[in-house]
């Protein structure tokens, strides 16, 4: 007969000190019965041993990773269903509850169930990066950083085409342009914010557009349709400059669309033009109008697509032979890489565009550049390097003159070099607290200089002033700054302020026992859910 044991590895005996069988349950991972004693699902040798497992992530093996559960999370591109499978996973040996996998990430559970039931969903990389890094997940299951990611799998149908490896010509420019927006515009909202997070980033990023420094390949006949007339150019600017009103007012939906649908039709126009000026203009309206869809893009948390329009901007600008605005482009990528907590690969970008304009760069395009150079010293805590460049644009900034200027560069005007530094200095004072007070006072003059139409800058300058009262010890002044901007950040409907409040509530987060801190944060969370 079969003599079962217990879980200290002596067999079961009755009140009357014989031995008995049992029909207790048995132990899931070594099959040995649990004393009666214990409420547990494991044996006291198999809880003790899995004891650590409590603290961290137990050790896994590639099998794991290879679940159909997991398998079709890490498909949809969703952090959140990938924590749902890993918890629920039949491969535990103990059951993986919400509290335990918060305590891992150090997140609350109540965040943790958000993110799980897609209520809050995770587009922030250096987030993503972190509950990667947690749980040990493999870099080859990771699409939201292909760096050294070589992808096993064929291109998905209709996805937009790789904007880095098109070749640097004029015809080949055009129908990149024109297939990845009608890409874009086939994907659904739903489809582009799983994939938000994926960008290219480090040399897989930066060596492809050091391209642009060199001599764009002629533009030839490659068409005998007929050139681009006067009136049909008057007609796109028109056209672009009603739509470029629309980019500061972030959103995805109607507004996005009609971006992506005019420069469809102006590319698919550009690769049936022959060679000449108005089809050089025509590849700035499209640069125009690529900047415009990548900035909707960002705003609405789709950092790939917004990250393909940025390239194809640098790249219809060069065909358009303005270096100056392809020069803009790459500092915009570089702030996106900035707000992704990728400074190294921001400042590679930057010293891209100051090199490609070295000789033609007006002082303000010279200031703009060097206070992105400023942001990345900055996030890396170089504060002599920050101090050396914000001088340097301050200098340049000074030496402008009036009317000189194109018409692309007058939102960089004083109250943005303020804002741009007091900000900046903020994320210094992560590193050196004294650069505090010093945030502020640019911060407000910011403030006092901004015109009241650029409502999202002021929001973004509020904003900005209320985290580095916060630094300094305030919070009461902080969230009363907060309270303040709330009406307006709901009614502007922008994904970027949304996200700046959120990261103020987050470094609020150490003040919680206040009531004005914790009715802010609840307030933030529910412009977030509105």
């Amino acid at each position: 007969m079969l003599v079962a044991t217990l879980s200290d590895g002596s067999e079961p005996m009755e009140a009357n000190g014989r031995r008995a069988t049992s029909t207790r349950r048995a132990c899931p991972s070594c099959g040995a019965l649990i004393a009666a004693d214990n409420s547990d699902r494991l044996c006291h040798r198999c809880r003790r041993n899995a004891r650590a497992d409590i603290y961290g992530p137990p050790a896994l093996t590639e099998e794991f990773w290879d679940h159909p559960v997991l398998a079709s999370a890490f498909a949809a591109r969703d952090m959140g269903a990938v924590l749902a499978a890993y918890r629920h996973h039949p491969q535990h040996v103990s059951r993986i509850t919400q509290d335990r996998m918060a305590t891992w990430l150090g997140i609350s559970q109540a965040q943790l169930s958000r993110y799980e039931t897609g209520e809050n969903p995770i587009d922030r990389i250096e987030r993503l990066r972190h509950f990667a890094r947690a749980l040990s997940i493999p870099g080859d299951r990771l699409w939201f950083d292909r760096v050294g990611i070589p992808s096993q799998a064929a291109p998905e149908r209709g996805a937009p085409p790789d904007v880095l490896v098109a070749a640097w010509d004029a015809s080949s420019i055009a129908r990149s342009v024109e297939e990845t927006a009608r890409s874009d515009l086939a994907i659904s909202r739903r489809a582009a914010l799983t994939g938000a997070a994926a960008v290219t980033m480090g040399p897989t990023l930066v060596e492809p557009l050091q391209r642009w420094l060199h001599p764009l390949q002629p533009l030839t006949r490659w068409s005998s349709s007929a050139a681009i007339s006067e009136e049909e150019l008057a007609a796109l600017q028109h056209v672009a400059d009603g739509l470029r009103g629309w980019g500061g007012r972030g959103g995805y939906g109607l507004a996005r669309k009609a971006v992506l649908g005019q420069l469809e039709e102006l590319a698919e126009r550009l690769t049936r033009a022959p060679a000449g000026p108005t089809t050089e203009r025509a590849f700035f309206i499209g640069a125009e109008l690529s900047k415009v869809a990548a900035s909707m893009s960002w705003d609405a948390g789709m950092h790939d697509a917004a990250q393909r329009y940025y390239v194809l901007g640098v790249r219809m600008a060069k065909a358009g032979h303005n270096d100056a605005f392809a020069a803009l482009c790459l500092a915009a990528m570089a702030r996106q890489m900035f707000d992704l907590g990728r400074p190294e690969d921001g400042l590679d970008l930057v010293q891209l565009a100051q090199y490609g304009t070295r000789r033609k760069a007006t002082p303000t395009l010279q200031a703009l550049l060097l206070t992105r150079e400023a942001w990345a010293y900055a996030q890396l805590g170089r504060v002599k390097e920050f101090h050396r460049a914000v001088g340097q644009a301050q200098d340049s900034f000074a030496q402008r003159e009036h009317g000189s200027e194109p018409w692309w560069l007058q939102s960089f005007d004083e109250a943005e070099l303020e804002g741009v530094i007091g900000a900046r200095l903020r994320d210094l004072a992560a590193h050196d607290p004294s650069q505090a007070l010093l945030a502020e006072k640019h911060i407000l003059r910011a403030l006092e200089l901004r015109d009241p139409a650029r409502v999202r800058n002021r929001a973004f300058d509020v904003i900005g002033l209320a985290r580095t009262k916060m630094a300094a010890g305030d919070p009461e002044a902080a969230c009363g700054l907060i309270q303040q901007v709330l009406p307006t950040a709901v009614g502007l409907a922008s994904g970027r302020v949304v996200r700046k409040l959120q990261d103020f509530a987050k470094e609020a987060e150490r003040h919680r026992e206040l009531p004005l801190v914790r009715d802010t944060r609840e307030a933030i969370r529910g412009v977030r859910t509105a």
